[in-house]
């Protein structure tokens, strides 16, 4: 079954090709314009650059991912485990493996062992944390709230912020950390997804999302963060981004999946994410190959600054969505935890 549906693929126009050279690198439409016609030789073009293999195109995919088993521990917060996914770096040329990420300095797994907890930390940066399993709590000094599976937290910079374990198993999290660029609140914001309604449906094809945060919570104009789900047997709609955009897809769900980066497929387990390249040609989807699991994502992205303050999706949106369902909603005060007063 799967042959049929990688053929089915290919006769729409999806054209899963060779892998490319260890030497190939990111580059973009800027960099690398389609060939063009040689007068002396009346050779015609080639194909547009959307056309092409990775490895014709001159894109190596695999800068462009990672997964926290691969990685190194180290420590964040005092006592939490880290294993870095992705970096910061640059995603337009040639550098280390998963250092791409333009706005972000790290995205990484969190661990917090069984009845450990960090120091009350005041952090310049900006932290965002996503509940995997495990129980605990955080607190600012003066309110705390409950963390379990489906708990997020957005931690602005200076806001003072504690993680505690409460039982003996370990609290594992996906972790974001960041340098502020909208306007972040003097607060810890801690969310149910749980409790989120979904605020998309059909979204390149076949995402449903629930929308953790955004602008609203202090993050810049075009940054949201959302937690996106794909049924059994489905693809999401194939598409690219140009520079200046950062989407991240972070498999959270156990089990693999797949991911497609321009000709090239790759095994998605859990806790390994990738880099839309933002090439401006170079195409990305998620497919989930099970007959019988729902597989989830947190999909994080920011676009480039717009002048005048105008508004840029950074991608978002492309493939239609179809009529208005009056059961989408982006109201976000049900899953939005009150603290409880520190004993």
């Amino acid at each position: 079954m799967k042959k049929t549906f990688v053929l089915t693929l290919v006769a729409a126009g999806i054209c899963f090709g060779q892998g490319p050279s260890s030497q190939a690198v990111a580059l973009t439409s800027k960099d690398a314009p389609a060939p063009s016609a040689n007068a002396a030789t009346n050779e015609r073009p080639g194909p547009p650059k959307d056309q092409m293999s990775n490895e014709q195109a001159g894109v190596n995919i695999d800068r462009f991912i990672g997964t926290a088993v691969n990685a190194p521990v180290h420590l964040s917060h005092g006592t939490l485990l880290t294993h870095t996914i992705l970096s910061g770096g640059n995603p337009y040329e040639a550098g280390a493996p998963g250092a791409v990420l333009e706005y972000r300095k790290q995205l990484a797994t969190a661990t917090l062992l069984g009845m450990n907890r960090t120091p009350l930390s005041t952090l310049p940066d900006e932290y965002f944390f996503y509940v995997q399993s495990g129980e605990g709590h955080i607190d600012d000094g003066k309110q705390s709230w409950p963390l379990r599976p489906g708990i997020a937290v957005l931690a602005a910079p200076n806001v003072p912020h504690r993680l505690v374990n409460t039982t003996e198993h370990p609290l594992n999290m996906i972790m974001l950390q960041w340098t502020a660029a909208g306007a972040p609140k003097n607060e810890l914001v801690v969310r149910d997804v749980n409790l989120l309604n979904y605020c998309e449906e059909n979204a390149h094809w076949n995402n449903t999302s629930k929308c953790i945060f955004g602008a609203a919570d202090g993050l810049f104009a075009s940054e949201r963060i959302y937690l996106v789900m794909l049924q059994p047997w489905t693809i999401s709609q194939p598409h690219n981004h140009g520079r200046g955009t950062e989407e991240i897809w972070t498999k959270v769900t156990p089990g693999d999946a797949t991911m497609m980066l321009g000709s090239e497929l790759r095994e998605m387990p859990q806790n390994s994410a990738y880099l839309a390249p933002p090439t401006g040609f170079t195409n990305h989807a998620n497919l989930n190959m099970s007959k019988d699991r729902v597989e989830w994502w947190l999909y994080v992205a920011r676009g480039p600054a717009q002048p005048n303050g105008a508004q840029n999706a950074g991608g978002r949106g492309r493939g239609g969505r179809g009529p208005a369902n009056p059961n989408l909603n982006r109201d976000v005060q049900q899953a939005t935890l009150p603290g409880t007063p520190l004993n």
